[in-house]
């Protein structure tokens, strides 16, 4: 007798017990001989099938408070159970995982994360610009700079409630909802006449829409890339390295020949309509009964807590380089244009990162490369930094730093994806773990920066000694606890077995 397979049907009822029996005959009605090697391989697939529509179909089964449902499966072919391919596998009347329109939502999302991610992270051209205009002359830098920063964390500030309108209401409606936000933020931002405007327009409404967009883009690429998610999340998250190559020079020119204000006008105009079109792209491949709530039952979780406790640790360091690269450089006789190449090529090896590494993640597995991405820059911040004197030896430092912790970017979505995927709200978890980002991406710059002016000795004749190692050991402090919490995700994912594919 072959395996009856035990359907759903599409409001949530099992199918009548005639059907079943009717089913259940057609099965035995193999030939006595045995069956053929097509019903062999219809029956494993069968099989393999039913455990994979049972938690596609039925999400709420999942109980996110007992590890053991969700973790092992995560493991599922070194630990034998379910594999978390199974999480977002293919149900009939699907689209095909892996192919066809899942490349059009990576080229959305790839957009997504230049307006989302790279415009904000430019804004010191627009801080430098503000700051010699006479609307804001009576402005401090400190009140200036926190503009930015606003704007920056006001993606994981608001990850949170972003993620539960995804799993409720749609990518493609939040993401559109965020394209109106960031437009307009910009748009407004350009008619302000006072800090607090800029403040309120530019700092606070820009980073609602950017978390609203960038949360609906990154949280649809589990659903559509099962085989092949690692390469492509990569790609997509390629697209604040390269956007923030390509935005740069684009907003200094703008600034230049036009104004901050028509500049803000421009960006506006573009990003709004560029987010609008790519919130018509997004489209979900499965339909995922999400859980009700905000399940901060999560935090009784001891994985999600540890993974949760890597992103505020690892986040408090991984802007150091990138805002200390081009001072550290002067600071041992390399010029100003030396120290923005070397920014520059920070950038561009971290979005080459992220495509490699995510494409050997797919061999290698996603908590196996995410861990090892964080242990090797962790290396890189303690053993070839503070040695780096020579701009040849910061080139190999920002190349081989920028490389692998542009892998750790791109894996991190992909492993809560593996993790967590059976909750059916993949994007409430999501932002629930990029909600950890915000206290370092708002202090961990600036503490970096108070050791480094506690550590500055002004000389007699006014010349200045900076000693950058004890800010480079903090943040390599701030990795190595990361790495070492991955390790016990690691080792709790993988059964207590360190050499397994996860």
């Amino acid at each position: 007798m072959f395996p009856v397979k035990h359907e759903t049907m599409p409001d949530g009822s099992s199918p009548s017990a005639p059907a079943q029996t009717q089913r259940a005959t057609n099965f035995s009605a193999a030939p006595s001989g045995g069956p053929t090697q097509a019903h062999a391989r219809e029956e494993r697939r069968t099989s393999a099938s039913d455990i994979e529509l049972v938690q596609l179909r039925k999400p709420e089964a999942a109980d996110l408070s007992a590890s053991t449902t969700s973790f092992p499966l995560a493991g599922a072919q070194e630990a034998g159970s379910v594999s978390s391919a199974a999480l977002f596998s293919e149900a009939p009347g699907e689209l095909p995982a892996d192919r066809g329109y899942g490349w059009v939502v990576v080229v959305a999302s790839f957009m997504i994360n230049v307006f989302t991610i790279a415009l904000p992270a430019s804004y010191g051209i627009f801080q430098a610009a503000y700051a010699n205009q006479p609307e804001f002359a009576g402005a401090s830098s400190l009140a200036i700079a926190f503009i930015g920063s606003l704007g920056s964390a006001g993606l994981p500030l608001f990850s949170i409630p972003a993620g539960r309108l995804v799993d409720r209401f749609g990518s493609r409606n939040v993401c559109l909802s965020g394209a109106v936000f960031v437009g307009a933020a910009m748009i407004l931002a350009s008619f302000s006449g006072a800090v607090w405007q800029i403040f309120a327009t530019q700092g606070l409404l820009f980073g609602i829409g950017t978390s609203l967009s960038h949360i609906a883009g990154i949280s649809l690429l589990p659903d559509w890339f099962i085989k092949r998610r690692g390469i492509a999340t990569g790609i997509a998250v390629a697209g604040s390295g390269l956007g923030g190559l390509m935005l740069g020079p684009i907003l200094r020119t703008l600034i230049s020949q036009v104004g901050w204000r028509w500049t803000l006008r421009l960006i506006g105009i573009v990003g709004g309509s560029v987010l609008l079109v790519c919130s018509m792209l997004l489209r979900a491949r499965t339909m995922r009964k999400s859980q009700r709530g905000m399940h901060f039952s999560n935090f009784r979780d001891s994985i999600f807590l540890r993974l949760y406790a890597v992103a505020v640790i690892h986040s408090f360091a991984y802007f150091v380089p990138f805002f200390y690269i081009p001072t550290y450089a002067t600071r041992f006789g390399m010029s100003e244009e030396q120290g923005a190449l070397l920014v520059g090529i920070l950038s561009g090896s971290s979005g080459l990162g992220r495509v490699v590494l995510g494409f050997a993640a797919d061999h290698i597995g996603h908590i196996n490369m995410l861990t090892m991405c964080l242990t090797i820059a962790t290396m890189c911040l303690f053993v070839v930094w503070p040695f780096a004197t020579t701009f040849g030896s910061v080139l190999a430092f920002v190349l081989v730093y920028g490389f692998f912790v542009g892998g750790f970017v791109c894996m991190t979505s992909t492993v809560i994806a593996q993790l967590f995927g059976a909750t059916g709200s993949i994007a409430t978890v999501t932002g629930m773990i990029f909600n950890g980002y915000l206290f370092g991406d708002l202090f961990g710059a600036p503490i970096a920066g108070a050791i480094i002016d506690h550590f500055t000795v002004v000389g007699a004749d006014g010349s200045k000694n900076t000693d950058y190692v004890p800010a480079i050991m903090f943040a390599g402090s701030c990795f190595a606890v990361g790495s070492i919490l991955l390790l016990t995700i690691k080792y709790s994912v993988g059964k207590r077995r360190f050499f397994v594919r996860i």
